[in-house]
């Protein structure tokens, strides 16, 4: 069979047939009996791929994704599949499939709206042969199925490995594509100029319409579509450092991005799921399915409406209703009186503002080259991490103001980053991973410097209110880049992808006690991707959390000895020896008189249990030990004077039983072994002189 009967059977009416039909081409594909120089040469081929989904029942679907996948790499593929709407369709389709097929979607996409620099291999390697085997070998040219020997040649290249582009690591890229009518290119081609004014105070008032009107009108999606305003905005942020209070234009900037980003999330979830997704409070909402379908009821007698009852704000899809806002709502809100609806609308356009325009002094704007507009839109990833270049430079700023509100645009930056990029980007090869990978490394090492500047600003000759800035602007960005971290950065891949200025901002995290003590969760993510990270920083943050673990024990320890009543003296032992360990940082020689009383006491006890009197044993040797000699003097001294208080001459009334009970501790085979052993050859003539 031919490969246009294959073709031409994979839009058969029976499933069975498409089937396999599909199979045999897939087949043929594997074992290199067709090349992908034969396929994308088949005009048919690609739409009846993609009449594939138009069928009741759509089995493989997988399968057809992923030989479009593979298709597209290819420019007279993309051409095929761009002149069929393929673009618009798998747009559409998108929403209708399950998650992981939306990953091969979004491939397809990218593969549509990418120029390639250079024409990929068409056939496998057992098709590549040069020039001169072709002239030798004329039946070569047949193949398996017969083709024209010139168009062959001509789709001929030099032989080189082929490039996979598939894309793995997107969640979500783009939005389905809207279309505008002349109006709304108009105001917002007003709003852009006006971004780009050297007028303060024109862009303030653009930036409070953005906010105010602008961005409540049109979807947000819009905005990444044609993303002008959104680079001029970006933009606006470098203003952050400038004086005569261009700041505040930054500010400004940060409020509109801010909002952006909210309204995003809103469409992004209102897209994942229409008929459940409203973020309005009241049970039935005036935006809701029910009120439009009440209202398209009543409208819908009337095929040709006279201008009087059409909505003066054209549609931004080209319908002639009401159009989608950008609250994650379908429609604008309906009003059950159109006069009342009208007069609401005409008292907002009526504000001076970029948006006042007549409708007859309109200028004259190009024909849209939609093709070319989405070569140029942003897709959501795109948007996040470059928000993230240009927001997180600003946390250095000294103003406090600006740091607050810078965080809390990353803060919703963050949650759409992982709404649209997964973990899988530091094992995706793809032109688009690799460029997002360079921008995200670049900002993780920005975040690190940021960390240890706010963190070395922190001095006590500075003035109380500049520590208190510099401090909480310490914790605030170190809660945001774990967050980010462990949003995006496995743990095991730290060591080989993290910046050195990110790590060393987390050994200085490691070792905040407030912190870790505050946050015990990010403490425990830090100190995950420190050991991977750095080995002798690793061991240095163990000493010290060990070390303040055992200071910790010391004063538990002199506090529970001090209290009246009833103690647990095991839990005493253990505090005792965990107390010892810190001995050299602290020095609280009482602790050591106190430690000996308590050894004393269990051993004088007949009910004292053997482990008990054990692990007491344990301390004191260690004491008796220590690598201190302040510590073994100290130990030696307090011996003595318990030995001078149980057998002094006062005590001579007293039974001798009583007396000896005491002492019992230092009457052990092992403490008299090391007294007679170590404490007599002892080099430090205190504690010879003791024993």
């Amino acid at each position: 069979m031919v490969l246009t009967g294959l073709i031409k059977k994979l839009g058969h009416q029976l499933a069975e047939i498409r089937e396999r039909a599909l199979q045999s081409i897939l087949s043929k594909v594997e074992h290199n009996l067709i090349c992908y120089a034969d396929l994308i040469q088949e005009r048919l081929l690609f739409l009846r791929l993609l009449e594939w989904f138009n069928f009741p029942s759509v089995p493989m679907k997988e399968e057809v994704l992923n030989l479009l996948n593979r298709l597209v790499k290819y420019p007279p593929a993309v051409q095929h599949l761009v002149d069929l709407g393929a673009v618009e369709f798998l747009s559409n389709l998108r929403s209708n499939v399950e998650p992981n097929l939306q990953a091969e979607i979004d491939g397809i996409l990218d593969g549509l709206f990418i120029l390639p620099s250079e024409v990929p291999a068409l056939c496998s390697a057992s098709y590549h042969t040069d020039q001169t085997e072709l002239s030798k070998q004329p039946e070569i040219l047949t193949g398996y199925f017969p083709q024209d020997k010139s168009n062959f040649q001509q789709m001929e290249v030099p032989p080189r490995p082929m490039v996979n582009q598939i894309v793995k690591c997107l969640k979500f890229s783009t939005f389905p594509w809207l279309p505008l009518t002349t109006t709304d290119r108009h105001v917002l081609s007003s709003n852009e100029s006006s971004l780009r004014s050297s007028n303060h105070t024109l862009i303030w008032n653009t930036c409070e319409l953005l906010k105010d009107v602008i961005m409540q009108d049109f979807p947000a999606e819009i905005f990444l579509q044609r993303p002008k305003i959104v680079q001029s905005l970006l933009s606006l942020l470098k203003l952050a450092f400038g004086g005569d209070g261009k700041h505040r234009l930054a500010l400004q900037s940060v409020s509109c991005l801010q909002q952006l980003c909210t309204y995003l999330r809103n469409r992004l979830n209102f897209h994942r799921d229409p008929g459940f997704f409203s973020n309005k409070q009241d049970t039935v909402s005036q935006n809701s399915s029910l009120s439009y379908c009440h209202e398209a009821r009543g409208t819908h007698h009337s095929q040709n409406p006279s201008p009087g009852s059409s909505s003066p704000r054209p549609s931004v899809v080209g319908r002639t209703g009401q159009r989608l806002r950008g609250d994650g709502q379908d429609w604008d809100a309906g009003s059950s009186s159109g006069s009342s609806s009208h007069a609401h609308i005409n008292s907002r356009i009526s504000v001076h503002s970029p948006l006042d325009m007549g409708h007859v002094d309109l200028p004259e704007l190009e024909t849209e080259d939609t093709l070319e507009l989405q070569f140029q839109q942003l897709s959501l990833p795109q948007f996040c991490v470059s928000i993230l270049e240009s927001a997180v430079p600003l946390l250095r700023t000294g103003s406090r103001q600006m740091i607050i509100r810078v965080l809390e645009l990353l803060a919703e930056d963050m949650i759409l980053i992982g709404e649209a990029l997964s973990a899988d980007i530091w094992d995706d090869s793809s032109l688009f991973a690799i460029d997002m990978k360079e921008k995200l490394l670049l900002v993780l090492g920005s975040l690190g410097e940021t960390m240890g500047y706010h963190k070395s600003s922190i001095s006590l000759e500075q003035p109380e209110v500049m520590v208190v800035h510099h401090r909480m602007a310490f914790i605030s960005i170190s809660l945001f880049a774990v967050r980010l971290l462990q949003m995006l950065l496995p743990v095991e891949k730290a060591s080989e992808f993290l910046p050195e200025p990110m790590s060393a901002a987390l050994f200085l995290l490691s070792l905040d006690m407030p912190i870790s003590l505050e946050y015990p969760n990010i403490h425990e993510a830090v100190v995950a991707y420190l050991e991977q990270l750095n080995s002798e920083n690793y061991s240095i943050y163990k000493r010290t959390a060990e070390a303040v673990y055992s200071i910790e024990c010391t004063c538990n320890f002199l506090s529970d000895v001090g209290k009246e009543g009833e103690k647990n003296l095991l839990e005493l032992v253990e505090l005792a020896d965990q107390a010892l360990r810190s001995f050299s940082y602290h020095q609280h020689f009482p602790l050591i008189k106190e430690i000996i009383c308590i050894c004393s006491k269990i051993w004088k006890s007949a009910q004292a249990s053997p482990l008990l009197q054990g692990e007491s044993q344990k301390v004191f040797l260690h004491m008796l030990s220590h690598p201190l000699p302040e510590v073994r003097v100290e130990t030696y001294h307090c011996c003595l004077e318990i030995i001078k208080e149980c057998l002094g001459v006062y005590n001579v009334t007293k039974p001798v039983s009583s007396l000896c009970n005491g002492i019992h501790f230092l009457l052990h085979p092992k403490v008299l072994y090391e007294i007679s052993a170590f404490g007599i050859q002892e080099p430090k003539s205190e504690v010879c002189q003791m024993t």
